[in-house]
């Protein structure tokens, strides 16, 4: 399947990543990437700038900037709180072969001395049963999220399964905080979703540092989830940093 390049109108970016259709509207970026899998509808990789972890109760935020370069869309937000927070998203595809899958970006500054730098990478989506996995995540280490909405604090990555629905095959969702980044991951089921949010930069940030994360999200079949969603999770944790926003 092939991946075509962001087409960027006005504010609305548009993909075709290994044949599953994607949305991203920069003035929602709580929203992230938009995907429909048969009747399935996902939202993966917002970033929550008010720090809430909740897609629903975010409003729009327009960018101050933003651009299409190369296989990238970077949008510049300054949401107007006390923190004073300039953070920046950047998606991109994720090289994954069959599965679709997209890496963001995020950092974080501030204009005052000192400020509370954390922020949320979100993912609302369609779920029947949840594992977790530790770094590093391998076709073993898989286990079922328990009662608790709650992963262990060892979590890097979050599999989503979902069952085959009319129209569509069963299919399976990936979700992996880069091991090298600080972060907590919550998950909160609610009528047959799920919201995942990857918790970034708990530290205090101070004036003239640059704060970086990187979280990845892949939609691929349910059955052999297991081995490649610890595949992807292992190329992602080897893969290079970006060098700038």
């Amino acid at each position: 399947m092939t991946t075509t390049a962001w087409t960027l109108t006005d504010h609305v970016a548009t993909q075709t990543c290994a044949g599953v259709a994607a949305t991203l509207e920069l003035d929602h970026p709580q929203h992230g990437v938009t995907v429909a899998v048969g009747p399935l509808r996902d939202r993966l990789l917002g970033i929550d700038l008010g720090g809430s972890g909740a897609i629903a109760a975010a409003g729009s935020e327009r960018p101050s900037d933003h651009w299409l370069r190369g296989v990238d869309v970077t949008a510049v937000y300054e949401p107007a709180d006390p923190r004073r927070l300039r953070a920046t998203a950047l998606w991109r595809p994720f090289p994954a072969g069959d599965v679709a899958a997209w890496e963001l970006v995020a950092s974080a500054q501030t204009s005052l001395p000192a400020s509370d730098a954390s922020l949320a990478v979100v993912s609302d989506l369609v779920a029947a049963e949840i594992l977790c996995s530790a770094a590093p995540a391998t076709a073993a280490t898989w286990q079922p999220l328990g009662v608790v909405d709650a992963a262990d604090r060892h979590t890097t990555a979050v599999l989503v399964r979902r069952a085959a629905t009319e129209g569509a095959r069963a299919t399976s969702v990936l979700l992996a905080v880069h091991p090298a980044d600080a972060r907590t991951i919550t998950v909160t089921r609610r009528d047959g979703r799920v919201v995942v949010a990857c918790w970034l930069f708990s530290a205090a940030i101070e004036k003239g540092v640059l704060l970086r994360g990187r979280v990845l999200a892949a939609i691929g079949p349910s059955a052999g989830d297991t081995a490649w969603s610890a595949r992807l999770a292992a190329e992602f944790a080897a893969s290079a940093a970006p060098l700038s926003t």
